[in-house]
């Protein structure tokens, strides 16, 4: 008696030829990946190496380092112009639109420049996107953004030490720095340090 073999209506199984296939993507995703992470930390150990060669980051019971550029209207502004002429206490912040806790501090920022505007205090924001003016100009406008903002040129972040956004210096009247906030800081205390930077015992 011969043995029956069963037939195959359908033919060779297509499982190899899927997981070939699926195994290739996962290949290819592996590569991407691996792309990307070398090129985030190549951005990472470029911008450690501009701080590395850097000046050393200005702190607190310093002069606060030149920053000059153009506003968003084009107008030049210094912060010199702020303190030793106007005598005002400025909080200068550095920022992007593209940097979530940056945005998320913009509404803090606007109600300390109202609040304590006529008693001498001032927000200058150090915007991080350089050809992006008119981008920028619409961000301000559409969250009612007041305090005059600059826009580096390239090299002010790094004049200033900064490398993680947002950061930010309170300089007092006399042109020396007073704070320095690495990542967002609470409204209580800067409300504190603006108090005591207007109104020194």
């Amino acid at each position: 008696m011969l043995d029956a073999k069963p037939i195959d209506a359908a033919g060779p199984s297509p499982l190899p030829d899927i997981r070939a296939e699926a195994a290739r993507k996962d290949r290819w995703s592996g590569i991407a990946l691996v792309a990307l992470m070398l090129a985030a930390a190549a951005l990472v150990g470029q911008r450690v190496l501009d701080v590395a060669t850097g000046p050393r980051p200005p702190g607190p019971g310093v002069p606060a380092p030149a920053l000059a550029a153009s506003t968003l209207d084009g107008e030049p502004l210094d912060l010199a112009g702020l303190t030793d002429r106007a005598d005002k206490v400025v909080l200068v912040d550095f920022w992007a639109t593209w940097c979530p806790p940056c945005v998320a501090a913009m509404p803090t920022l606007e109600r300390l420049h109202r609040d304590y505007g006529d008693r001498g205090f001032a927000v200058l924001g150090v915007n991080q996107e350089p050809g992006q003016t008119e981008r920028v100009r619409r961000f301000m406008e559409r969250r009612g953004l007041s305090f005059p903002t600059l826009i580096d040129p390239g090299g002010l972040s790094r004049a200033w030490g900064v490398y993680t956004y947002p950061t930010s210096f309170l300089i007092g009247r006399d042109g020396m720095i007073r704070e320095v906030y690495r990542g967002p800081a609470s409204a209580s205390r800067l409300r504190r340090d603006i108090e005591a930077a207007l109104d020194p015992s």
